[in-house]
């Protein structure tokens, strides 16, 4: 029986937004918005065709100038992430469909050696297992919902990108419930660093299943908390996705 007391948790979404829109230190940079931005729409977090709050309320939650704020989604425009609407009901929207992600991620991961390959997957490996092994001590029910829900997202997942970001959002959701701040806010910067990677990786159909099998087992050892196996768990999805990178990178990232 689960004895570990319920908590009071607010959706992952949720979390994930207070995290990314949260004020920045020092006035912050144009380039800093444009990755806090960037992030959200990587994840999913931003929808696509969501209207941004205005140029004012969005200036104002990074405490920046709105003269920032314009640079950061010129930034973003020019990579095809938004686009701007002037006048009467208009203003900024995350571009839907998205840029052809294939051909960006092949270009963002083609300067990765074989080196920063394996230091992403020990990272990767580093946080997931940890997370895991905490969330099976730790977890509440609302927690195993969001991570039966994250696998089936991964399972029902259509294309590359939507495996993609159900694989990012689970591991998110993993360091949420462990309840450590450090561990969730080092996964949603490691979850972006690594999406080029999952992006191409993902196209693989085998791989998808591979890794929705793990976890789901997972999850199952989170829910009965058993911390080995759910590290262990953790850790063998990693491998599967870092052998499949490895492949595809000694192929020059084109292979299906």
């Amino acid at each position: 029986m689960n004895t570990r007391p319920e908590r009071s948790l607010d959706l992952l979404s949720t979390f994930t937004r207070r995290v990314l829109f949260a004020p920045l230190a020092d006035q912050g940079r144009a380039g800093a918005v444009a990755e806090r931005l960037r992030t959200a729409i990587s994840l999913g977090i931003l929808a696509e065709n969501e209207l941004l709050p205005s140029e004012t309320d969005l200036a104002a939650q990074f405490n920046i100038s709105p003269v920032t704020l314009r640079d950061a989604l010129t930034e973003l425009r020019a990579a095809g992430l938004v686009t701007t609407r002037r006048g009467r009901g208009g203003g900024t929207v995350v571009s839907g469909p998205l840029p052809d992600q294939r051909r960006a991620s092949i270009e963002e991961v083609s300067s990765l050696s074989s080196v920063d390959l394996r230091d992403l997957a020990d990272w990767r490996r580093t946080i997931g297992a940890e997370s895991a092994r905490l969330a099976a001590r730790r977890a509440s029910e609302r927690d195993f919902t969001l991570l039966d829900r994250g696998v089936e997202n991964l399972e029902n997942a259509s294309d590359a990108v939507d495996a993609r970001r159900a694989d990012s959002r689970y591991y998110i959701e993993l360091a949420a419930a462990s309840q450590s701040a450090r561990l969730s806010r080092a996964s949603i910067r490691l979850q972006v660093e690594y999406a080029s990677v999952l992006t191409l990786v993902y196209a693989h159909e085998t791989t998808r299943k591979s890794v929705s099998s793990l976890l789901r087992t997972l999850t199952l050892a989170v829910r009965e908390a058993r911390v080995d196996e759910a590290g262990r768990c953790a850790a063998q999805a990693v491998d599967v996705v870092a052998a499949r990178a490895a492949t595809l990178r000694g192929h020059g990232w084109e292979i299906s």
